[in-house]
């Protein structure tokens, strides 16, 4: 220790830290913007999620092979009977193509749902590229993971892992509460 300069007490340090640690990003509000992509829908037809901006998107990252996903299905339907299709839109990619997931595995999925739960799942499905360009951007931690992204295509929301409907719910409610 230098002579004359006194250390500063430890507690100090851990405040002065932790106050700077939590305030710290209270000064700007960071926007992600979700990086845009495109996938193959059901029907054959390329889209892009900039296709649907203009509404508050939920992305579904999900595989036919996955349990968890199917699970998710159920609470995806909340949404679709609950929110309006000109607010909210919903799109459950299958990004497993690149392990050998298909189109008619998809539709067969769709298909058992409407068959065996009487449950019609009416949204946009669709279909990841054989590179797994979706799942490297937004699913590299596991499915299903969702997304939220507001209407101008910012992610305002992402969760790894099956999440319940009224999470969903309430985030959906906060971004559409947003101007």
């Amino acid at each position: 220790m230098i002579s004359g300069i006194k250390k500063p007490p430890v507690l100090f340090l851990v405040f002065l830290f932790i106050f700077l640690t939590v305030f710290a990003g209270c000064t700007e509000e960071k926007i992600t913007t979700g990086e845009d992509f495109s996938f193959t829908a059901l029907d054959g037809e390329a889209k892009h999620l900039s296709d649907f901006y203009g509404k508050v998107i939920v992305l579904d990252c999900m595989a036919v092979n996955c349990q968890p996903c199917m699970f998710q299905m159920f609470e995806l339907k909340k949404i679709s009977e609950n929110y309006s299709k000109n607010d909210v839109t919903i799109l459950s990619i299958d990004v497993w193509v690149s392990s050998g997931e298909t189109a008619s595995m998809l539709q067969d999925t769709i298909d058992d749902f409407k068959n065996q739960v009487n449950m019609t799942l009416d949204w946009t499905f669709g279909l990841d590229d054989l590179q797994g360009t979706i799942q490297n951007t937004y699913a590299s931690a596991g499915v299903p993971t969702l997304y939220i992204f507001d209407k101008k295509g910012n992610i305002y929301y992402s969760h790894v892992g099956y999440e319940e409907y009224s999470s969903l719910a309430a985030k959906l409610d906060q971004v559409l509460s947003k101007v």
